[in-house]
Order: C-alpha cells, then sequence, then structure tokens
C-alpha cells in the first residue's frame, strides 16, 4: 500500500493528480481550524464522444467562433475570438475543446472574456460561428460539507473511472482551498 498527497490552495478548478491511475481510496481532510469547507468532485469527459455546449452549462446561448474569415489549423499557439457568451477558466481551462460533430479543436490554455488561446495549436480548421463544445462533467460529489477539522473517504468502487476518458477535478467552496488530498493505491498487480 503506498499514498500520493496533493494540497488545494484555491477555489478554482484544480486537477486532481496521482501517479497511479487505479484508487484503493481517496480522503479528503478539512484542514481549516474553524470553518466548515464544501466541495465539488467531478470527472470531465475527454475524448469527445459525449459533449456539452460549454455556455450551456451557465444556461446561455452556445459558445461560437467569431472571425468571418475562420481559422486554419496550426501548430503554433492561436487566439480564438468567441462570441454569443463569456468564456470562463471553470469550463474551458487546460480543457479539451471540440466541434459540435465531436472533432477535437485542441486545448484551452488561456481563457480571457472573449477569447481562447491554444497554445499548442488547432487541430482542426473553424470557422465562423462553429459550436464550441467541452467534455461533459459528471459529479461524484456536490457542493458536499465537510466540517472543521474532519475528513471524507471516497472507496474503490466510489472513484472509480477510465482514467484515459475522463479528467478527475475538486473545486473548494474556501478561498483558501483549505483541503488535502491523500490518494491511497496498492502498489501490488496494478
Amino acid at each position: 500500500m503506498a499514498f500520493y498527497t496533493q494540497k488545494i490552495i484555491g477555489n478554482t478548478k484544480t486537477e486532481i493528480t496521482s501517479p497511479h491511475n487505479v484508487y484503493d481510496s481517496m480522503i479528503f481532510t478539512n484542514i481549516d481550524a474553524s470553518a466548515a469547507v464544501s466541495i465539488d468532485l467531478y470527472v470531465t469527459e475527454q475524448d469527445g464522444t459525449k459533449l456539452r455546449q460549454a455556455a450551456a452549462y451557465e444556461g446561455t446561448t452556445p459558445t461560437k467562433v467569431n472571425l468571418a474569415a475562420g481559422y486554419a489549423i496550426t501548430s503554433d499557439s492561436q487566439a480564438v475570438i468567441v462570441d454569443t457568451t463569456t468564456a470562463t477558466n471553470d469550463i474551458f481551462l487546460n480543457e479539451k475543446v471540440f466541434k459540435s460533430d465531436g472533432t477535437f479543436v485542441g486545448t484551452a490554455t488561456t481563457v480571457g472574456e472573449l477569447l481562447l488561446t491554444f497554445s499548442g495549436g488547432l487541430k482542426t480548421a473553424l470557422a465562423n460561428n462553429d459550436d464550441l463544445y467541452t467534455g461533459a462533467r459528471f459529479y461524484i460529489l456536490n457542493n458536499v460539507v465537510i466540517p472543521n477539522g474532519a475528513s471524507l473517504k471516497l472507496g474503490a468502487d466510489d472513484i472509480f473511472f477510465d482514467t484515459n476518458a475522463y479528467t478527475l477535478y475538486i473545486i473548494s467552496g474556501d478561498a483558501d482551498g483549505q483541503i488535502d488530498i491523500t490518494t491511497r493505491y496498492n502498489t501490488k498487480s496494478r
């Protein structure tokens, strides 16, 4: 048995990382000395088979490319102007972005109000008004409150997912994060 630790120090979307892809358990500890902390824990689909319109998550119209001439395939960093809605870090930052047919566009590495930057370039051409999607988000925990000084443990059955098709994220309800994560895994027969 071995373990891996991670400290959550803010209240923005943070990828939970681990050197192994099969967990025996995951423990979330509230390290705040006096206050409860709520957490969201979810996976986001990464292969383009379960898409959601990024803006639909926020209850607005779809996020669309905004440039009459479009954008060509490139391996250079490319900023893409969007319209119809405000792009947000929560939806796009470090997420794979797809067209409506599941075609991979690239990974959004910088997000501005009406701008997405793909530092690794664009893997497909974009036309004006192409809808942009991210993978669907599936919650494991949603707004779960951990009292101060307490821990929440999830077993292997609670956190089993395909690490090739999904990425695991946490959001803390505390501006300072205040969550320590201990991931336990079995080093034998894996």
